[in-house]
């Protein structure tokens, strides 16, 4: 009987304790709901991923731990570019990097911004995304069931060739992997030959000589270990690619209008700012160390670039007008792009 009144003197105790200690939810407070969010980004060795990380680590110290992030990438799901969208549509990821340039085939409005060469300087460019942003916002939260929390952007494209590339002879036959349909317009303008290769697999098949050369950012191609691979650093080609930070429209909407503000604000300063802000150091470092790497660069020759700019507005434009619904696609681009960089298009 003591023993059994002891258990009950010693619980009377611990529940007395508990309640002192742990106060309870005011009236008509719940717990706060937590939220795991899986990131899909393109590839570990970018530089943008780095930004990824740097704004889940700010959203999920402001957030107070109530939104995490756990990361992936499309070489990691086994998924090619173009797939993005399904991706993100669905909700096998909550939020994606969405680059225009893999997803044309099925959004080429989206391509509006890839179009090589098209843009002067880093300055006209910047002014083309941001003016656009508002319309790929709307593009995405009606065909991909997303919101656009941020853009950002990547550095000026080249050529990573295993052969010299110095005049317009040189690119004739030449097998180069692109990454987006106004690429492989240009290329095939060029009478080079355009392919489609993963960029997880273009090391691979620049070894075995299934391509001659393949295009890509300075940096990401130096991420890659391309420099292995191929000898010669063409260009670059004045390019700003672009990608879209979104979020899955369902998983949004579950989530409360403090946090979206979180997720919004951190990923503008962060994932936007800093890239623009980023861009220029990337593209000279890409060269620089290239080069260290053991790469020769050879800037366009003056021939060249004027081939490229006769392609860009003869071909390369025109088909995207085409692929991008004619006259609905001219307009956009004549309502943003023609006055930045002095030339309008007709559907």
């Amino acid at each position: 009987m003591k023993r059994t009144c002891g258990i009950v003197g010693i619980l009377a105790a611990l529940i007395l304790f508990l309640v002192l200690e742990v106060p309870p939810l005011a009236a008509g407070e719940a717990a706060k709901p937590a939220f795991t969010l899986k990131l899909m980004g393109i590839n570990r060795t970018l530089d943008p991923w780095k930004l990824f990380e740097e704004w889940a680590q700010s959203v999920e110290k402001r957030s107070e731990g109530r939104i995490k992030f756990e990361f992936t990438s499309l070489p990691e799901l086994g998924l090619g570019g173009a797939e993005t969208i399904r991706v993100i549509k669905t909700g096998v990821v909550d939020v994606a990097e969405v680059y225009g340039g893999y997803v044309a085939g099925e959004l080429p409005m989206l391509e509006i911004l890839e179009i090589p060469g098209i843009f002067p300087d880093p300055e006209t460019a910047k002014k083309a995304i941001l003016a656009w942003k508002p319309h790929e916002a709307k593009i995405l939260e009606e065909r991909a069931n997303a919101v656009l929390l941020a853009m950002a952007v990547y550095p000026d494209q080249a050529l990573f060739s295993k052969r010299p590339v110095r005049t317009l002879e040189d690119f004739k036959g030449l097998k180069t992997r692109v990454h987006s349909v106004a690429l492989a317009s240009l290329v095939a303008g060029l009478e080079g030959e355009p392919l489609t290769v993963a960029f997880a697999e273009v090391y691979t098949a620049l070894e075995r000589g299934t391509l001659d050369a393949a295009i890509t950012g300075t940096k990401p191609g130096l991420g890659l270990r391309w420099y292995e691979v191929a000898k010669y650093l063409v260009g670059p080609i004045s390019m700003r690619p672009h990608v879209a930070l979104a979020i899955n429209k369902n998983t949004w909407k579950r989530i409360p209008k403090d946090l979206q503000a979180i997720l919004k604000e951190e990923a503008e300063a962060i994932v936007e700012g800093k890239a623009f802000e980023a861009i220029e150091v990337w593209n000279q470092e890409g060269i620089d160390k290239n080069v260290e790497k053991g790469m020769e660069h050879q800037p366009f020759s003056p021939e060249v670039q004027a081939a490229i700019k006769e392609i860009l507005r003869t071909k390369v434009v025109p088909d995207w007008v085409r692929r991008a619904g004619g006259q609905v696609a001219a307009q956009r681009f004549n309502e943003i792009i023609a006055p930045l960089v002095g030339f309008s298009v007709n559907p």
